[in-house]
C-alpha cells in the first residue's frame, strides 16, 4: 500500500503574498505609529534608531 502525502494547505508563501506574517504587520504598525504621519525631513536624526528598532528582544 502507498502511502498519499497530504497537501500543507495553509502554508503561504509570503514572498509572494501582498500580506505580511502577522509579526512583521505588527512590527510595520509599531513603526507606523513611531513615524506619526511625519515627513522623512521632520525626524530626528537622534530618533531614527528608536524608529527602526523592531522585533524588541
Amino acid at each position: 500500500m502507498i502511502a498519499v502525502k497530504k497537501k500543507f494547505t495553509t502554508k503561504v508563501d509570503y514572498n509572494k503574498s501582498s500580506k505580511a506574517c502577522p509579526a512583521c504587520a505588527s512590527e510595520c504598525e509599531k513603526i507606523n505609529k513611531r513615524v506619526n504621519n511625519r515627513k522623512l525631513s521632520e525626524i530626528k536624526t537622534k530618533e531614527v534608531p528608536h524608529i527602526l528598532k523592531v522585533f524588541n528582544f
